[in-house]
């Protein structure tokens, strides 16, 4: 071949090679790989902020029978309205607890009787950014001055004063001799106001967990309280008798008659009709019925232009405007309930019987020891939550001085331990009602003399010892297929430490609780670890009001929020219906010392709002609820129904009542578990002295959260059809 033609060809091939026509023909092309499959991306859970999608749930109020679903954020609390502003606040980017105080703000407009701003309550918190759990305690505390008597139904020097502006309570009454009897006139009246708590708290948590402006989260419930709210059926039942109505003792009232603002323990006395009081008259009742007893017709507008201008004052100042002494507030609270006047007065009449017991024709009238310094000196505080590890799940609730967090983890305890879950026809069936007032009566009985206010004795080593597993392995033993007759609390032989006073100056709300060995290691292996009566129904009252939120960031709230009984104090003032948690203190018995009257000092309470997590460290369960005494009682049975039942949250909410609280099996009157008196008489060794029918009007909200395909939550939020409430949210 000639050489011309080799060149050629050689050049052909370059070129071909090289793909002439601006290559360069120094660099040759690698042959190209398969792209490689894309990578699986997981997917992302994209939150909707958007107000316009809160929805309520179907069939609220009184009517709800499930659970509103939603992926992004819920609430739910004993107010459709306010639960409505909650779900406002957390739909503009708002954190659970900027929705709390909107719903808080909300309820003390339209639920004067059970909770507002002149309350206390307490609050269990989630942080979802750091995975703990905290708990903060704004309890109602003692004034500093209580008068050196031993509690609030003893008279001090100032009531038996003839001179500047009293009169004597009593004829004859000398100092430190009883006032009334433990639930007469006392219990309504300023000596029985304790400092309010719930503003404290709800700022505190606020400044650590808010996201939106503390002046944002005020207007839906001033304009609630400006332009009206309505009388909803469940308030006029708080002051009239309709139905197969109870009192707050649990006895049934009689229809069309107003409802006493108080009875005696016997049943023999009871105070006047509510609608007597000035305040609640003036506001909330008939002005036109001659009796007295009847409230507003249900239905009617109600305004209290008063409790605006109060809200809004803590709107634009903040917290520090309603504790401030020298402001408004705190002197037209004061000035209400304390001094001159209101000249002490407490007349009893002679008692009747149970059956046809006396009324009182006049209102008491014992003043507040309380001084707006007060209110100046009053700290929300944190405190290490209780924690348990019950059927498979973990539990986070409410330290002392809440004795429901106790009884709630005891009951679960024992029902554990006894195998509730497999008892005989399943839940709500004879053998698991009689094993669930048995768990509840012996609860109640440990309690009693155990649980106060922490920094006031050794209360927290004493709870420990009640919550370990061997004591409740030894209590569990005492259950048997026969009811006991009686139920005697433990004490030092069983492993109880004896009570022994404490310095409260030198008390850490933070300090750690002695938690057994076996409960910190299981609480260890979870990924959410955190930081680790005198006479019966004394603390039995169907009030106070719960709300619960998990906002759009995954944090959850759980928080009971109370005046203490219904009406409180029954006294208004600022707008504000006052509260009278004095009236939680035990009387001056030999063995309450835990719970005796002192300055400064936490009456212990039932509420105990709680949020339970699984094995795997997620969030399930954000609940609490209303109703007095038995509060722990309805927080078990709606974790028990929920969790152990499969139920649909709102069904296990909705179910029939017990409690164990007054050292008797009591289910609720009126309902299908009222019917099995007779087998737990018959079948369990239950008496009519131990077993008995009333009125057990819980107040329970929650929200569960469930999971689906992506590990993606689904909020299900439920609220007590006893009540006016409902769950808002999307």
């Amino acid at each position: 071949m000639q050489s011309g033609t080799r060149k050629a060809l050689a050049l052909s091939l370059l070129c071909t090679l090289a793909a002439c026509g601006g290559g360069d023909p120094q660099s040759f092309p690698v042959a190209q790989a398969p792209a490689p499959a894309p990578v699986p991306q997981p997917p992302v859970r994209a939150v909707k902020f958007d107000p316009s999608l809160c929805q309520p749930q179907q069939g609220a109020p009184y009517g709800q029978t499930v659970g509103i679903a939603g992926t992004n954020m819920m609430v739910t609390s004993a107010d459709v309205s306010a639960s409505a502003a909650g779900c406002k606040v957390l739909a503009q980017g708002g954190s659970a607890i900027d929705a709390a105080v909107a719903v808080q703000a909300v309820l003390g407009v339209a639920e004067p009787f059970a909770s507002g701003i002149a309350g206390g309550s307490v609050i269990t918190y989630y942080d979802a950014a750091t995975r703990k759990v905290r708990t903060f305690d704004g309890f109602s505390a003692a004034p500093a001055t209580t008068g050196g008597v031993p509690d609030i139904y003893k008279a001090v020097a100032q009531d038996v004063s003839t001179t500047g502006g009293f009169n004597l309570c009593k004829s004859g009454l000398t100092a430190g001799a009883s006032i009334s009897s433990q639930q007469g006139n006392t219990n309504l009246s300023g000596r029985a106001v304790g400092v309010p708590g719930t503003l404290k708290v709800l700022d505190l948590v606020h400044q650590s967990h808010g996201r939106k402006p503390w002046n944002a989260l005020w207007d839906d419930a001033i304009a609630l309280a400006e332009n009206g709210f309505p009388m909803t059926p469940y308030m006029y039942k708080t002051l009239y008798a309709v139905g197969q109505e109870y009192d707050e003792d649990g006895n049934p009232l009689s229809v069309g008659t107003g409802v006493s603002a108080w009875s005696n323990s016997a049943g023999t006395v009871k105070g006047a009709p509510r609608c007597k009081y000035p305040d609640i008259k003036a506001r909330y009742c008939d002005a036109t019925d001659a009796t007295q007893q009847r409230p507003l017709p249900v239905g009617t507008t109600i305004r209290n232009q008063p409790l605006a201008d109060t809200m809004k004052l803590v709107r634009d100042g903040g917290a520090a405007a309603f504790y401030d002494p020298a402001g408004p507030i705190v002197q037209a609270v004061v000035a209400k309930i304390a001094g001159g006047q209101l000249p002490c007065r407490s007349i009893l009449p002679s008692p009747g019987t149970a059956a046809n017991p006396a009324i009182a024709s006049t209102i008491a009238s014992i003043p507040s020891l309380m001084t707006t310094a007060d209110f100046g000196t009053y700290r929300a505080v944190e405190r290490r939550p209780l924690v348990g590890e019950r059927f498979g799940m973990t539990v986070y609730t409410q330290p002392a001085p809440s004795f429901g967090g106790v009884v709630t983890l005891y009951t679960l305890g024992l029902l554990e331990r006894k195998d509730a879950r497999n008892a005989a026809g399943g839940i709500g069936a004879a053998t698991f009602v009689h094993l669930a007032t048995e768990a509840s009566r012996l609860a109640n009985a440990d309690r009693r003399n155990v649980v106060g206010d922490p920094a006031y004795s050794n209360v927290n080593a004493r709870v420990a010892a009640l919550l370990s597993p061997a004591y409740l392995d030894a209590r569990a033993a005492l259950m048997t297929g026969t009811a006991r007759g009686t139920i005697t609390a433990g004490g030092v032989a069983d492993g109880v430490p004896a009570f022994a006073a404490t310095d409260p100056a030198g008390y850490d709300t933070m300090a750690a609780l002695t938690v057994p060995a076996a409960q910190r290691r299981a609480v260890r292996q979870r990924a959410a670890t955190m930081l680790a009566e005198a006479g019966r129904r004394s603390e039995d009252w169907n009030t106070t009001s719960n709300l619960a939120i998990v906002d759009g960031y995954g944090n959850g709230l759980a928080m009971t929020t109370t005046i203490n009984t219904h009406w409180g104090a029954h006294i208004e003032a600022a707008g504000m219906m006052v509260n009278n948690a004095m009236s939680n203190f035990s009387a001056s018995t030999p063995g309450l010392d835990v719970n005796g009257y002192a300055a400064h000092k936490r009456p212990r309470s039932s509420i105990a709002p709680a949020i339970a997590f699984d094995a795997e460290g997620r969030m399930r369960l954000v609940w609490g609820a209303a109703g007095g005494g038995p509060i722990p009682d309805y927080i078990v049975k709606a974790f028990l129904g929920y969790h152990v039942a499969g139920l649909d949250l709102q069904a296990a909410i909705n179910a029939d009542n017990w409690t164990g609280q007054n050292g008797i099996a009591e289910l609720e009157a009126g309902k299908p578990i009222a019917t099995l008196l007779d087998t737990l008489r018959t079948d369990f060794g239950s008496t009519t002295g131990n077993a008995q029918a009333t009125g057990l009007t819980s107040g329970l909200s929650g929200i569960a959260v469930e999971y689906d395909a992506n590990g993606f939550p689904v909020y299900k939020g439920a609220a007590d059809n006893r009540r006016h409430g409902g769950a808002v949210g999307y």
